[in-house]
């Protein structure tokens, strides 16, 4: 026998009346990320001024890198665009 509309209905309701018993308040997630948050702290490795310059070359050399790169993808993007535009423009 097969179950209704309505047997399905009443199915989904009371699983969703177990999902909401099992739900948490405001208060109670709150409280949790406070006590999370206080209990957080972060430890920073000391670099030497040799290290820190090696690291500030690597972030200006990636950074001149993904620059050099972007600039090529508008470029090749552009050049396509006026290439699409040619064609239609020239082989109407």
């Amino acid at each position: 026998m097969t179950m209704g509309f309505s047997g399905h209905a009443t199915q989904v309701l009371k699983s969703n009346r177990v999902l909401l018993k099992k739900s948490r308040s405001f208060r109670e997630l709150r409280k949790d990320y406070l006590d999370y948050s206080q209990e957080t702290k972060l430890h920073f490795k000391e670099l030497t001024d040799v290290e820190r310059k090696m690291v500030r070359d690597k972030i200006r050399a990636q950074a001149k890198k993904d620059s050099i790169q972007k600039t090529g993808i508008y470029i090749l993007s552009l050049a396509i665009v006026l290439g699409v535009f040619y064609a239609i423009y020239n082989f109407r």
